[in-house]
């Protein structure tokens, strides 16, 4: 049985941007925009709904005043109330007239969802497994499998996705899922993280430069919304964007054209957009990193990759399918992961998630000298001797001093250690950091013990 919301609000923006997240979270939603509406929709019979998500300052009525002259039935369900001016003594007021909770403007969607699904009569059953496997394969838990669920029903039916999610949990897997189910595997995915260009130079890779638009242009650069044409764009760690060119993005957004730096002819472009960060944007909003009128034009469809501890259940499943992966780059060298070694892997936080893990089993193959991984390779380094020896109290000799040898391996484990996790534990990323080659990081992990 599907949850009935009704919805009111008159910011076109905003009752859009939830409209449609609530009706893809599975929730059967209706839209009114004004007071108005709702009291003539009353009057001809509309059916009660399980709970009511208004705005407090509609165009005709306050949304307090709107409940007290609505009928009784609808004045028991749960009302939440959203709000972009709401002050502590507001929300003491309201709650103590009954209503079930208070939003603040941006909305945390998340919680608010959250909020929403307690009422819910019965979870929906999420999908087949085997279906996600075909079609999604970030793993087969059920938290992955309602995700799978969202993405089914959006079909060809968007515009634009924001996916949020921990660094590691899988964002732009996510995202390639949505363009292969949406675009097809022959339509073009480029994929572009805001984060790792520098300033100067991310708005020539956006939108693009003709010749001559500034030194160095020796040549017309088609920017990536351009590549993209007839495919996907997705636009990881959004949330680094400078706020100069998140203006920029905005009137992309609307006009569906680019300019190319230093031209004038404004080009149309066919593109889905799929943004993707690990930052809170309802925060950055109210910190004032992010515009508030982007983050609602992109927050229209909100996926969340859920990290892995809150889906333990894909740790084995991932691990057989990296080692699976192994055993087809490697057919000479087959590795197998036992139960004892798939356990190893379930009691590990897994603070880097699925590319955390996927270093972990690549590790364990290269280093393993047997087809069978042994738990050994795969437990958690507590870290007990991370820590360079501490210098020796002079006032004792029981102590002796380490061996220049000893004091130097551990300042160098931990200095691996470090630029490992500075980098999400990418080998490759983390060797071109360092200066040496991956084949030499692997080497230096095996001699230094570094798990």
């Amino acid at each position: 049985m599907t949850t009935r919301i009704a919805l009111i609000e008159d910011d076109p923006l905003m009752g859009e941007s939830l409209s449609e997240r609530l009706q893809l979270e599975g929730f059967d939603c209706t839209w009114w925009r004004t007071g108005a509406e709702v009291l003539n929709a009353v009057r001809q019979g509309e059916p009660l709904p399980d709970a009511v998500v208004s705005d407090i300052r509609l165009s005709d009525v306050e949304g307090p005043e709107l409940l007290a002259r609505l009928p009784e039935p609808w004045q028991s369900r749960p009302w939440i109330f959203i709000t972009g001016y709401g002050t502590s003594a507001q929300r003491e007021a309201l709650l103590a007239r009954g209503a079930a909770d208070f939003f603040t403007k941006p909305l945390d969607m998340d919680r608010l969802i959250r909020r929403l699904r307690a009422l819910q009569p019965e979870a929906s059953a999420p999908s087949d497994p085997a279906a996600v496997l075909k079609a999604c394969p970030l793993g087969v838990s059920g938290e992955i499998r309602r995700l799978h669920t969202m993405v089914s029903r959006l079909g060809a039916n968007w515009d634009s996705v924001l996916v949020t999610g921990e660094s590691g949990a899988g964002k732009e897997e996510l995202a390639r899922c949505l363009h292969r189910e949406t675009t097809g595997v022959d339509a073009p995915f480029v994929a572009v993280n805001a984060a790792s260009l520098p300033e100067s130079l991310i708005e020539a890779e956006l939108f693009g430069y003709e010749k001559g638009a500034f030194t160095g242009a020796t040549r017309m650069h088609r920017g990536k919304f351009e590549q993209a044409h007839g495919g996907t764009l997705f636009l990881d760690e959004i949330g680094d964007m400078p706020l100069a060119l998140q203006a920029r993005l905005l009137r992309v957004l609307q006009d569906r054209a680019v300019t190319r730096l230093g031209g004038e002819q404004a080009l149309p472009v066919q593109v889905r957009l799929i943004f993707a960060t690990h930052k809170r944007l309802n925060e950055e909003v109210r910190a004032g990193r992010f515009r508030e009128d982007l983050y609602y034009r992109i927050n229209v469809v909100h996926l969340r990759v859920p990290p892995l501890r809150e889906r333990p259940e894909d740790v084995p499943w991932l691990a057989q399918r990296f080692i699976v992966a192994w055993n087809a780059a490697h057919p000479a060298a087959p590795r197998t992961l036992g139960t004892d070694a798939e356990q190893a892997l379930m009691r590990r936080a897994w603070p880097g998630n699925v590319r955390e893990l996927r270093n972990a089993i690549e590790r364990a193959c290269l280093l393993s000298e047997s087809d069978r991984i042994e738990t050994s390779l795969l437990r958690e380094d507590t870290g007990s001797d991370d820590a360079p020896p501490a210098a020796p109290d002079r006032a004792s000799t029981e102590s002796p001093m380490p061996r220049l040898e000893e004091f130097l391996r551990l300042q160098e484990r931990e200095f691996i250690r470090q630029a490992l996790q500075r980098h999400d534990f990418q080998i490759g990323v983390t060797a071109d950091a360092l200066g040496i080659s991956r084949k030499s990081l692997w080497e230096r992990m095996k001699r230094l013990a570094i798990g």
